[in-house]
């Protein structure tokens, strides 16, 4: 019997196939670039619904032996279950100094929790394309509101430094919007201690101070954050293993104003 697909189905089919053979012929094009990347599994509870939904995503990485240059794509399902690009970047290295231009996030410190139980102020997620340079522990960022119509329309601007003491790694960084005139500042400090890493991120932003502290042992993660108004909203733990070469993380937040529990599962197999 033959099936007759329709054309949506056709386009998705199209997409992973010229994907496919674009990969494919870059790395037979350049025979010295190292190709890598993971496919990742995200299952996590729908606050709407209560229902459980699995997100896939792939990554792909590119390194070229013989040069600084390097690139990375990630392809994720959307809404509507079609196949996009949902981040990607380029870049290289010249004179020890880091250059990259794509849809790449920000270099604010960012939490553990889970977006939709962060406490802290994170204006990484609304960056489209961005120029990022880094050097010497200094990184500065520049996100762009909408390439396609106007390359010189900076939305937002952001800087950190990051300096290792002999105890504590520390982070400072700030974010100005270019269209409200707001700063966003944030920072972390971490440490390690015999088989123990700790760490607290900060954000300030409205007046108003927001933090999160966490802990790592032995495969667990657990993490406590809140702002000035309520400092416990959420406390989590996660656990990550590797099971022949996959990556298992389980995590449970527990938010503190719902007396609530959600659980989450992510799976990863990188190659």
């Amino acid at each position: 019997m033959i099936k007759i697909i329709t054309l949506k189905e056709y386009t998705k089919m199209r997409t992973f196939v010229l994907a496919t053979v674009a990969i494919m012929a870059a790395s037979t094009a350049l025979a010295e670039t190292v190709i890598s990347g993971s496919i990742d599994l995200d299952v996590t509870e729908n606050q709407t619904t209560d229902k459980y939904v699995a997100t896939p995503s792939f990554n792909l990485d590119f390194n070229h032996n013989s040069d600084a240059a390097f690139g990375a794509i990630e392809l994720a399902r959307d809404s509507s279950n079609d196949l996009v690009i949902d981040d990607w970047h380029i870049g290289t290295t010249v004179a020890g100094s880091t250059v990259s231009f794509g849809d790449q996030g920000g270099i604010m410190p960012t939490a553990i929790a889970a977006t939709s139980f962060d406490s802290l102020n994170d204006p990484n997620a609304a960056m489209k394309e961005s120029i990022q340079v880094s050097t010497m522990g200094v990184s500065l960022a520049a996100g762009f509101t909408d390439i396609s119509t106007d390359v010189s329309d900076v939305a937002n601007v952001q800087a950190s430094y990051t300096m290792s003491l002999p105890i504590v790694d520390v982070t400072a960084a700030v974010d100005w919007n270019n269209t409200t005139d707001k700063y966003i500042w944030g920072g972390r400090a971490a440490a390690s201690v015999s088989t123990v890493a700790v760490g607290t991120t900060m954000t300030y932003a409205a007046d108003v101070l927001a933090l999160e502290t966490d802990a790592t042992l032995m495969g667990f993660t657990a993490y406590l954050n809140g702002n000035e108004n309520d400092w416990t909203e959420n406390a989590g733990l996660a656990y990550t293993t590797d099971i022949n070469g996959m990556t298992l993380t389980a995590d449970a937040n527990y938010n503190f104003d719902a007396s609530e529990v959600t659980p989450g599962l992510e799976l990863s197999v990188k190659f």
